[in-house]
């Protein structure tokens, strides 16, 4: 089925057997060296690999704190090669990496060696990335881009109150919500924290009458779980990149076929991992994000 698709299925050199995991990352490096030989180093493009290299200093310097590999758990494309990232993190030094990157990994380095917690690492890492992909789409000039990292952070940023919510943390979760929240997007620290406080029945009624109204009906409408507002989520900011699909040229054609892959993507994995798992299909279906095309 896959290669009715056009995917090129890898399996394993000596027993035949099908490999998930390296035909999906595959089918997505492809997607972007296609991508990026249309638009050689142009910014607008470049920002979207962004998150594969914060995806690999995360688990780099987790795992050399821990003592294990963990070249198996990082993306061989990015703007950093994992090699050479991996030697960085052994000599605990990052100075060859990009701003803000550099920063946020020698801290984050730092905070894991204190306090072996890695959800600083995580906190960390993730805000010096979407400031960096936010800094790249403006630098690039395409307010496509720009709008839709905004608005990639929004949704972080809600679904992050909402698990807040969830844990009923009262007061002390106020204060974990001002110190995760990412900073750059269209929604204000201050109307985020104002969520919060009002409780989750508040923070739907809100978003229903906002720019996020069909992310918190599409939550309802399919039960209201953290999963669900997570698809939610994605589902809303597909809504945003398929606006790419009514220019016919330029930089959100790009955009959009870069971005359309990567849910392409998702959707396969979710497909072939609940196959494997021996889920429902209801429920594979549910999890199911909806696609560029």
């Amino acid at each position: 089925v896959l290669r009715e698709l056009g995917v090129e299925v890898i399996t394993h050199p000596e027993t035949g057997a099908f490999l998930r995991e390296p035909t999906l990352v595959n089918r997505l490096r492809a997607a972007y060296r296609e991508a990026l030989s249309a638009a050689e180093d142009a910014d607008f493009l470049k920002l979207w690999l962004y998150p594969y290299d914060c995806n690999n200093i995360k688990a780099a310097i987790k795992c050399f704190r821990r003592g294990v590999d963990a070249r198996e758990l990082l993306f061989d494309f990015g703007t950093v090669e994992a090699e050479r990232l991996l030697h960085m993190v052994g000599h605990d030094d990052f100075s060859e990496l990009p701003s803000p990157f550099r920063e946020a990994a020698a801290e984050a380095s730092e905070a894991f060696a204190r306090t072996a917690n890695p959800q600083w690492v995580d906190l960390i890492l993730d805000r010096a990335c979407y400031r960096a992909m936010l800094y790249a789409a403006e630098r690039s000039g395409v307010d496509f881009a720009v709008r839709l990292v905004r608005e990639k952070m929004d949704l972080t940023n809600l679904m992050i109150c909402l698990r807040l919510l969830r844990m009923g943390e009262g007061e002390a979760g106020r204060g974990m919500l001002e110190n995760a929240l990412l900073e750059g997007g269209t929604l204000p620290p201050g109307y985020l924290t104002d969520l919060y406080e009002g409780g989750e029945t508040a923070f739907w009624e809100r978003l229903a009458y906002s720019e996020y109204r069909s992310f918190a009906l599409r939550t309802g409408e399919a039960g209201g779980s953290l999963t669900a507002a997570e698809t939610a989520a994605d589902n809303h900011w597909m809504q945003r990149i398929r606006e790419a699909r009514l220019i016919p040229y330029g930089a959100p054609p790009l955009i959009g076929y870069l971005l359309g892959s990567e849910y392409e993507v998702r959707n396969l994995r979710i497909v072939l991992a609940g196959v494997e798992a021996g889920l429902p299909m209801q429920t594979v279906r549910e999890r199911i994000r909806e696609s560029y095309v």
